[in-house]
């Protein structure tokens, strides 16, 4: 069942008016940017925690929040599942004492307990108190504990934000199997720009008060004025390529086929069975360019494609947007950046139209940036 969040509020904040107009439908979308964006005070307001000072916020057509009509349903009557940086589990029960805590009887589960309990791989820690956990533990159950309550869409306000970085990894992919498992909306603050390549559908990009940009996340992410807007816009940030794809062939030397719509990557290190969904990260830097077609060399991973537009980088360096041939399966083969001297773009002549080889010299999964550290 297709589900459908509307929003068009609007508050007024200390530093600036808060603006946010959007639709979310099912699956992840991602409010990202820097911290004190707003984001955090759209959720709440979504939630019913804030009230807009303006607009009108609707779910599955019922209306939550309207200011001309008079209407502020209370958290409580809003089916929202809303899981926060901080567990907030109750210290004095048990994890199945706070998992039951949040069930309802009103309305059609999502799941019921146990397969809750099994997608989060939490059966063990029932019988447990919040103290005897770590906090990727607390965040599971906190997350348990809000799909036990039958939401109709789920609001996660930078739930990884207070974990490590090994931590943070281990969660991701309980994340991921919600996700899958579950028709219904996600919206996901977030200032760490992986969490959002790894699990969001659809991005919003917000920058003091406003939705600046968005999109589907490959495309929106990749484009360089988005990534100027996120890395700050008094440098010339790196671009970034991300791509989406899927493991088809794992070898016994522990290298991973990923088919992407540029046809095969060959990748070192990752986890998941053939078949897994994941998106890949690739820097400008790691990028060489070549007007042969490369032969004889230890890169495994090579693009056939034209060059689509070239851009200065500062005094010595020229960005390249290369448009690949692609994987003739695909309907969508998105280009690629790459870095380069001016020196040597001028030594290879390369124009737009050029005929190149990109040569990728590393591949990397999603994994950890943070916005605030670049910023």
């Amino acid at each position: 069942m297709s589900a459908h969040l509307s929003v068009n509020i609007a508050r007024r904040l200390p530093d600036f008016e808060l603006t946010a107009a959007f639709e979310a439908g099912n699956g992840v979308t991602s409010l990202l940017g820097v911290s004190g964006a707003g984001k955090s005070m759209t959720l709440h307001c979504i939630a019913g925690l804030a009230d807009p000072h303006h607009g009108k916020i609707t779910l599955n057509g019922q209306t939550l929040f309207d200011h001309e009509e008079h209407i502020i349903l209370p958290p409580e009557k809003r089916e929202l599942g809303v899981v926060f940086q901080e567990s907030r589990l109750f210290p004095h029960m048990t994890i199945r004492t706070n998992l039951n805590y949040g069930a309802t009887q009103t309305r059609k589960p999502l799941a019921d307990f146990n397969e809750i309990v099994s997608l989060l791989d939490i059966e063990p820690l029932l019988d447990r108190r919040p103290h005897h956990l770590s906090g990727g533990e607390k965040q599971r159950v906190a997350i348990g504990r809000a799909l036990l309550s039958s939401p109709t869409a789920l609001l996660m306000d930078e739930p990884l934000a207070n974990l490590d970085l090994l931590r943070r990894r281990e969660i991701l992919p309980f994340i991921e199997r919600l996700k899958d498992r579950f028709q219904l909306p996600i919206l996901y603050v977030s200032h760490n720009l992986d969490e959002t390549i790894r699990l969001a559908d659809q991005v919003l990009i917000m920058r003091a008060g406003r939705i600046v940009a968005s999109g589907p996340t490959e495309e929106t992410l990749s484009r360089i004025e988005v990534q100027s807007i996120l890395f700050g816009e008094n440098q010339s940030p790196e671009p970034l390529t991300i791509v989406s794809g899927h493991i088809a062939e794992r070898h016994p030397d522990g290298l991973v086929c990923i088919e992407t719509p540029w046809g095969r990557i060959v990748a070192p290190n990752v986890e998941g069975k053939i078949g897994h969904r994941l998106r890949l990260r690739i820097r400008a830097r790691d990028i060489i360019l070549s007007k042969r077609e490369p032969s004889d060399l230890s890169i495994r991973n090579t693009i056939e494609g034209e060059i689509g537009l070239m851009a200065e980088a500062g005094d010595s360096q020229v960005d390249v947007l290369v448009r690949p041939n692609g994987n003739p399966d695909s309907p969508v083969t998105p280009a690629l950046w790459a870095r380069i001297t001016k020196h040597a773009a001028a030594d290879l002549s390369l124009t737009p139209g050029t005929k190149v080889w990109a040569l990728l010299k590393a591949v990397v999964l999603a994994t950890d940036i943070d916005l605030d550290a670049l910023n």
